[in-house]
């Protein structure tokens, strides 16, 4: 068993195809952005059986997520999805939340709870409001730093989940970007959403997914994995929704290799190998996010010292 657990997020079939699995621990499945995105697993509930026994069968951990920001129409769908996927012996449920996890909670808890990225986790006051409803790991929002981190884990105790490379989610909302009529009726629905979208300005882009906001820059956390190992973290996410299945394998590899030599406690120096993963993938350059105290553009380290000098 190692020390630490690597997740993927993968939304469809479609992302399932051609990925390489073998780095990660776990797979988070679904999209929790737009239950009408094409072969959505938290939307096909007949599909969830076989993809959990799928990789149950190759050692991995199955999570499911559940919509970010469910509305009243969308509490039945959720409440079928608990039970589909408790059925199919998922390990956990994505949750954003509050309400759902009442629901999870009045069902008896019939899987762990794990708060997902737009589940408003700021304070250790909330982590612990959200475990004692019965969650037993919470995901920060995005702009948590990782002192805050710390001390969340410390007087919540519960287990963090960290975000260690991809898109940082930012925002949903209710009504798609990408359509200009109701989705059940606008003719480039669910297909517009397969396709690569930015909002842009000549300072900054952002990725739209639809109904999601995520940076246009790319989370990277390889010359740090040190320090999150001292400072006792232990589940680490790729987010690979939306992303190719070039991505979610190469930089899955980069990290299984990166995580299991910072946790050796050995010498841990950058691979070129895995900086170049990094830096081939991310069409808009590399961050860190809000861990270090600073605005989400930004990135401390040296691998941009060799970027391109055409990403932007």
């Amino acid at each position: 068993m190692s020390d630490f657990e690597l997740i993927v997020s993968l939304a469809s079939p479609g992302e399932l195809e051609g990925t390489d699995l073998a780095p990660c621990d776990a797979v988070c499945l679904g999209s929790p952005y737009c239950r009408r995105l094409e072969g959505n697993y938290a939307e096909a509930l007949d599909s969830l059986g076989g993809v959990v026994s799928l990789l149950h069968a190759s050692g991995k951990k199955a999570y499911v997520t559940t919509p970010a920001a469910p509305r009243e129409a969308d509490l039945p769908h959720v409440e079928r999805l608990i039970d589909a996927a408790a059925a199919a012996g998922a390990d956990a449920l994505e949750v954003h939340s509050l309400g759902v996890l009442r629901m999870l909670r009045e069902k008896g808890r019939p899987l762990p709870a794990h708060m997902g990225a737009y589940a408003n986790v700021y304070t250790h006051l909330a982590a612990a409001v959200m475990r004692d409803a019965g969650a037993v790991r919470v995901r920060p929002n995005a702009e948590v730093a990782l002192d805050e981190m710390g001390l969340i884990a410390r007087e919540a105790s519960v287990e963090i989940e960290l975000l260690v490379h991809g898109k940082i989610p930012l925002g949903v909302t209710d009504k798609c970007f990408l359509l200009s009529e109701p989705e059940e009726t606008d003719p480039n629905c669910p297909a517009a959403c397969r396709e690569e979208h930015w909002l842009k300005t000549p300072q900054w882009a952002l990725k739209t997914v639809g109904k999601g906001v995520m940076s246009g820059r790319d989370m990277c956390m390889l010359e740090h994995l040190p320090r999150l190992a001292r400072d006792g973290f232990r589940v680490f996410r790729v987010e690979g929704l939306y992303e190719t299945a070039a991505y979610r394998s190469e930089i899955g590899a980069a990290y299984r290799e990166a995580l299991e030599l910072a946790f050796s406690g050995g010498e841990y120096a950058i691979r070129d190998r895995w900086a170049k993963a990094a830096r081939r993938h991310a069409k808009r350059n590399l961050c860190n996010g809000y861990y270090f105290g600073t605005s989400g553009r930004r990135y401390v380290g040296e691998l941009l010292q060799r970027d391109d000098p055409g990403i932007k």
